[in-house]
């Protein structure tokens, strides 16, 4: 088991381009328009917001004489949204600013854009970008116009978060943005098995948040960097059996005995399963509940520095397991024939890891819920292809380690990897009639494999044999 922080950060850059005639006063007159874009990064780990298939954010800007701490509105909740031209995103025929390239910080051009996002004068003609009947993806204003850098102003403070939401509400005295507890996964996602597959639309979910403070003489496209607000969870796995290859199996088909209320070819025997369980103080097991839905609070310094606090208000519990698919990557199918194989262990170590990713809501800090993982798996020997298989193998996840780090107690921002060692020590069974349970949060101390011994050797003594001869009786020869 490993968990390694990540911080996936979808960098968003505020650029902007022109059209001729403000080209050619601009330079005498100050003038420059703001707009947006996700192409200019100064962070090197970070990720274009469109690669994770969103294609809006919402912003508020306000400007602020210099000392003051209360602002004039420049965008309220404004929609920003991305166009490649042609397929992806918004119709950016009415937008002044757009172009194919994001350019350097100072030459205003972005794929990004706002202008004519309104509700009322957005249109397209392009069945393949947003139109105005996924109201999901539509501004809540009524028009948005271009604006510009305000020179009577010391600086313009952007508070801004990705997807776009009309329900999303900001109040600058107090410099909070707040979402519902259904913000943050809504239209129908907060079934986590629907979360982990591909029904899961990114686009209206995995919420982010930013802040940045501009200095407006400067006129310079502001860089925006988003953080999550929530967790990416996933699975991955490798071997050390000597001599035998490894291949994770799904547990529909199989000869064993389910358990009493488990269904055979149902979800239930899938995959691989995680069950949330509590490991109580006297070392037993029982089932336990997660967060699926949260609301959160984005709370703004004064230079627009963000805190996330998410907030259990409203929100929603489930016991259900978490579903992940068998391993598709990084698997050999050469050593032996007919079986996708997980990767032995190496010096330049290798993982199988399954396809499934959840993006899952913030859990409480104090969440005391882990999770019992469920993995069948079949051990095939290099020499003669024997084929061993050993049901429910188990191991518990902790919501926190010994030393207090988090675990399965997910936090925004960070991506867990859970890693898996499967051993000659792994629990399980080889017996086909044991019944299978993966919804039992109680882990197995049944040890999986038995070496066949030979636990010393006799050897038998000569039987005595002293048959009769015929010489005795005088016979003669």
């Amino acid at each position: 088991m490993k968990k390694l922080a990540f911080l996936a950060v979808a960098a968003v850059a505020l650029a902007s381009c022109s059209s001729d005639d403000l080209v050619d006063r601009s330079a005498a007159e100050n003038e420059a328009p703001i707009a947006f874009s996700v192409e200019k990064k100064n962070i090197t780990r970070a990720t274009n917001l469109e690669d994770l298939k969103h294609y809006n954010f919402g912003v508020w800007a306000y400007k602020y004489k210099s000392g003051a701490t209360t602002g004039a509105l420049v965008m309220d909740n404004y929609l920003v949204g991305y166009s490649d031209g042609s397929a992806k995103g918004y119709d950016k025929s009415k937008a002044t600013t757009w172009a194919g390239d994001a350019g350097t910080t100072e030459n205003h051009l972005s794929p990004w854009f706002y202008e004519s996002l309104g509700k009322t004068e957005y249109s397209t003609t392009n069945s393949k970008l947003y139109q105005t009947t996924q109201t999901a993806y539509m501004s809540k204003n009524e028009k948005q116009i271009l604006r510009y850098w305000d020179l009577a102003y010391a600086t313009t403070n952007f508070y801004a978060y990705a997807p776009y939401d009309a329900e999303v509400t900001f109040n600058e005295s107090t410099k909070t943005m707040t979402f519902g507890a259904t913000n943050t996964i809504r239209d129908g996602y907060d079934n986590p098995l629907n979360r982990a597959y591909e029904n899961y639309d990114r686009s209206l979910s995995e919420y982010m948040y930013a802040g940045v403070q501009a200095t407006n003489s400067e006129k310079k496209d502001v860089i925006v960097p988003f953080k999550h607000m929530g967790a990416q969870v996933n699975i991955r796995f490798y071997e050390d059996i000597l001599n035998y290859r490894v291949e994770i199996i799904d547990l529909t088909g199989d000869d064993a005995e389910l358990a009493d209320g488990v269904t055979a070819g149902s979800d239930m025997t899938k995959g691989i399963q995680a069950t949330p369980a509590e490991k109580k103080d006297d070392g037993t097991y029982e089932s336990s509940k997660y967060f699926t839905t949260n609301g959160a609070t984005v709370t703004f310094t004064t230079d627009a520095t963000p805190t996330f606090k998410y907030t259990t208000e409203g929100s929603t519990t489930t016991q259900d397991n978490l579903m992940f698919l068998v391993p598709t990557t990084n698997l050999d199918e050469t050593t032996i024939t007919g079986h996708k194989l997980i990767p032995e262990a190496s010096t330049a170590q290798t993982y199988a890891e399954s396809p499934t990713v959840y993006y899952a809501v913030a859990q409480p800090t104090e969440s005391k819920t882990g999770f019992t993982f469920h993995i069948s798996y079949r051990i095939i020997a290099e020499d003669n292809n024997e084929v061993i298989t050993v049901h429910n193998a188990t191991v518990f996840v902790p919501a926190k380690d010994d030393s207090g780090n988090n675990i399965a107690a997910w936090q925004p921002n960070n991506k867990y990897t859970y890693t898996f060692k499967i051993t000659k020590n792994s629990t399980g069974t080889t017996d086909p009639e044991t019944p299978i349970n993966p919804i039992d949060p109680t882990t197995s101390i049944r040890k999986g494999l038995y070496p066949i011994v030979f636990d010393g050797a006799t050897v038998e003594d000569y039987t005595v044999n002293t048959p009769e001869s015929e010489i005795s009786k005088g016979t003669n020869y």
